[in-house]
């Protein structure tokens, strides 16, 4: 996703001081943590609220998702770097959950996989799965809160939310939760040198992510070229095409490699356009309606459970459609017509 200096208007003066309790920043990393499980899990249906909200499974995503994108957003700032390496970072996580920990890489009767556990399947691993869901958890996961938060919390932008020994603490509650997973969850026995790789993939993704310019992706247009809407578009049509593409070729005799390499094309069009696209003068708006139309998705996602018969995913298409409506409109400096009654949470406003 493109970066830049926030606009004029991304910068909204906030009360300094704290409401008895957790301090601004605080505040900031458990919206972070929340966020990134709520949107990949619960709204996209993968744990719907009757499973997401179950003590032991929230605990669960709570460690892993929550704690990744913590350790993301962190490692990061420490870094001093921008959305390149968030993005890489991001994949490194996805390939730790999918790999490392669940092992749906390599599990061919993983529970969400259907006929991806028998197509694209070579060496032990499910390729076209790893691939699309190493995307998915990158954009959806890890992306998709980040930016959101940065968009809520703009002078904290560049601000650790993890310090002292709670970084390290994060850290351990990530890898306990990965080896909770790999040993409780899932105990399938993968192909060991396949395993092996997934970790060492990790650790090379984390080590890209710190080679990479801070400045890669980050909009350099002073003008906008395109409406609002046609971002929102933007962000509906990639996640869209992206499960379209993962799933069309599995009653096919067409080699697994087409749908990967589509898989990439969609995802590094997206990223071509954003960077070409966004600017500086109506960055907040365009952003925030990119974000927007990746949810949209999701929420239509939620739509086609609830009419399947999955009533409590209505809890997500409520909550989702507010959000949207209300995301957007205060990126446009218009008045929101659920959200301002629950600044005292995101702002410590009452």
């Amino acid at each position: 996703m493109a970066e830049a200096a926030p606009a004029s208007d991304d910068v909204v003066d906030k009360p300094s001081k704290k409401r008895q309790g957790l301090t601004e920043k605080g505040r900031a990393l458990w919206v972070l943590a929340l966020l990134s499980p709520a949107i990949a899990e619960m709204l996209s249906g993968s744990s719907p609220p009757r499973e997401f909200f179950f003590p032991l499974s929230f605990a669960f995503l709570l460690g892993l998702y929550g704690a990744g994108v913590l350790v993301v957003r962190e490692v990061s700032v420490i870094w001093n770097k921008g959305w390149a390496s968030v993005i890489v970072l991001g994949a490194a996580y996805g390939i730790l959950e999918e790999g490392v920990a669940v092992k749906s890489f390599f599990d061919p009767e993983w529970m969400d996989l259907g006929r991806l556990g028998k197509y694209g399947r070579v060496m032990g691993t499910n390729w076209v799965w790893a691939v699309w869901l190493t995307i998915y958890h990158s954009s959806v996961s890890i992306a998709l809160p980040i930016l959101i938060v940065s968009m809520l919390y703009p002078h904290l932008r560049n601000e650790r939310f993890l310090l002292g020994r709670k970084f390290p603490i994060v850290l351990v509650i990530l890898f306990l939760d990965v080896v909770a997973c790999a040993t409780l969850l899932n105990p399938y026995d993968a192909n060991s040198g396949m395993y092996l790789l997934s970790i060492i993939a990790v650790f090379a993704f984390v080590g890209l992510a710190a080679l990479l310019p801070k400045e890669l992706l980050k909009a350099a247009r002073q003008k906008a070229i395109l409406k609002a809407r046609s971002f929102f578009a933007l962000g509906f049509v990639f996640l869209f095409v992206s499960f379209v593409i993962a799933s069309a070729f599995v009653e096919t005799e067409v080699s697994f490699l087409v749908p990967i390499l589509l898989l990439l094309a969609i995802s590094g069009s997206v990223l071509l356009a954003l960077l070409s696209c966004m600017s500086l003068s109506n960055i907040k708006v365009e952003k925030a309606h990119f974000a927007s139309g990746m949810l949209g998705f999701l929420l239509v996602l939620s739509l086609v459970l609830t009419f399947s018969g999955w009533i409590d995913m209505v809890l997500c298409l409520v909550l989702s459609t507010i959000f949207i409506i209300d995301f957007t409109r205060w990126s446009r400096g218009r008045p929101t017509l659920v959200a301002h009654r629950f600044t005292w949470f995101i702002y410590g406003e009452k």
